[in-house]
Parts: C-alpha cells; sequence; structure tokens
C-alpha cells in the first residue's frame, strides 16, 4: 500500500497542474451508446517521483520492478462521501488502467467510460467524469488513513489550489445529441476562471515554450456533414473527425478550439 501512495502523488499532481500529454478518445454508437476514454501520459512526472523518494526508497518499495492494473472505480465510489450520486453513477463502470516502469519513464493511465446515452456523453465532456476533484477523492478515501505529512495524500489535496482538467472544460458550454456535438466558450466562465490568482502561473508556462498537447478523437456511427472549426480533420469516410492542439493556448485563444460537429 506505501508504494501506491507514490504513485497517487504523482497521478494527484498530474490532474492538478496538468503535465502530461491527454488523448481523449470519443466513440459514439447509433443507439447514442459508445465509450469516453481519457489516455494520459504523465512519463514526465517520473523525475518529479525520483525527486520525492528518491532511488532507494523507490527500489525498497517495490516500484523498480514496474506496475501494471487495472482498477474498477466502483469499488472505491462507496468511500467517496463528497461526490454527489450523479458523479458517482457516471463513474460507476468505469475503469483505470495504470502503466509505470521507472526506468524506462514509462508512466501511462487510461481512464475509461462507458456510457449509455447522450446526456451522459455530454456530462463526461463536460468534466464530470475525469476531473481532478473528483478522482481525487476517490483515491484520497481508498489509500486515506496514514497522517505522515511525508505520504498522506489527503494533505496534498487539501493544500493544492490549482486548476484541475474539470475547471478547463468547465469553461466550455456541452451540448450532445443524435446528430450534434457542440463546444462553444462560455466567456463568463473563461473569465471567472482567469481571474483566479493561480492562473497567472499556467499562463507563464505557455510563454515559456511549454506544451500540454491535447487530442480529441470522436468516432461517429455516421459520416460528419459540417464541421466549423479549420483545426478539425476528417478520415476517409468522415466517420471520424481529429482535433490536435496545446492545451495552453486554449488559455489566451479558447474560442479558438470552439466547434460544432454536424452528422
Amino acid at each position: 500500500m506505501k508504494c501506491l501512495r507514490y504513485i497517487l502523488v504523482l497521478v494527484l499532481l498530474g490532474f492538478l497542474v496538468s503535465c502530461y500529454e491527454v488523448n481523449e478518445e470519443i466513440v459514439i454508437n447509433e443507439d447514442g451508446s459508445g465509450t469516453y476514454l481519457t489516455k494520459m501520459d504523465m512519463g514526465q512526472l517520473l523525475e518529479m517521483m525520483q525527486s520525492f523518494a528518491g532511488e532507494e526508497e523507490l527500489s525498497k518499495e517495490g516500484l523498480d520492478k514496474g506496475i501494471d492494473t487495472v482498477i474498477r472505480l466502483k469499488d472505491m465510489l462507496d468511500s467517496a462521501k463528497d461526490m454527489t450520486a450523479e458523479q458517482k453513477a457516471l463513474m460507476a463502470n468505469g475503469t483505470m488502467k495504470m502503466q509505470m516502469d521507472i526506468k524506462r519513464k514509462l508512466f501511462k493511465m487510461d481512464l475509461n467510460f462507458p456510457y449509455s446515452g447522450y446526456d451522459n456523453l455530454q456530462k463526461l465532456m463536460a468534466g464530470q467524469g475525469n476531473s481532478g476533484a473528483g478522482l481525487a477523492d476517490v483515491f484520497k478515501r481508498f489509500f486515506g488513513g496514514d497522517k505522515n505529512p511525508a505520504t498522506d495524500t489527503s494533505l496534498i489535496i487539501d493544500e493544492a489550489k490549482e486548476p484541475d482538467m474539470q475547471d478547463i472544460a468547465n469553461i466550455y458550454d456541452v451540448t450532445v445529441k443524435n446528430g450534434l456535438i457542440s463546444k462553444k466558450i462560455n466567456n463568463e466562465k473563461f473569465k471567472a476562471l482567469t481571474a483566479r490568482p493561480e492562473m497567472a502561473q499556467i499562463k507563464q508556462l505557455s510563454t515559456s515554450g511549454m506544451e500540454i498537447l491535447y487530442t480529441t478523437t470522436i468516432k461517429l456511427p455516421r459520416p460528419v456533414k459540417k464541421a466549423d472549426n479549420p483545426l478539425i480533420t476528417l478520415s476517409a469516410d468522415k466517420k471520424t473527425a481529429t482535433m490536435r492542439y496545446n492545451l495552453l493556448e486554449l488559455l489566451e485563444t479558447p474560442d479558438k478550439f470552439s466547434y460544432t460537429l454536424e452528422y
């Protein structure tokens, strides 16, 4: 259990500071069901882990042997007291696959959420299923109990104030219906987010040349009829739409990444 605490620290840092590459993959079936998958590559955070714990400690905890595991989120939801019933229902069938190999600088996490209808996909795309706050609460309850400041993850969660993925997703109004997917900037929410003092540090990252690559891939049951964003590329059969961008640019020009897909 101790070795998993070190992993949790890195996972939470990843959610909170967004120091990774993200691939969002959405599959929509003809009946409106499908899967929402978020793949995160957090290999760069391994150096942070090594600085945090040290090589000797990581070897002692067995992390030098590598980890490849799948966790059912349902097993952890009951003890997450700060989550609403709606959030729990949205995440209940989700799984998290974690791969870590320090020697290979490998640290990946995939969050997979099956959904049953357009309304649930709309909530997932709005950040309600992969938010730092929601998952942090789940992990805090699952791994909690040790109040040693060096390993107590609840202290990390309570003290961390940086915006997470849900905060960024919330600046868009998302609409999902049969034949339509739309993400449009909500200017009031965007102004509220950028007015937060901690956002100044996040914005500085964009001027330093740092990139947080974000790719959205949407697989549709029918060909796209209309796509209003030039960043979107379509497959030969027009059933797959892809958009790739630097997430940090979103904080400067959020309208650039709004889109409407009709299919």
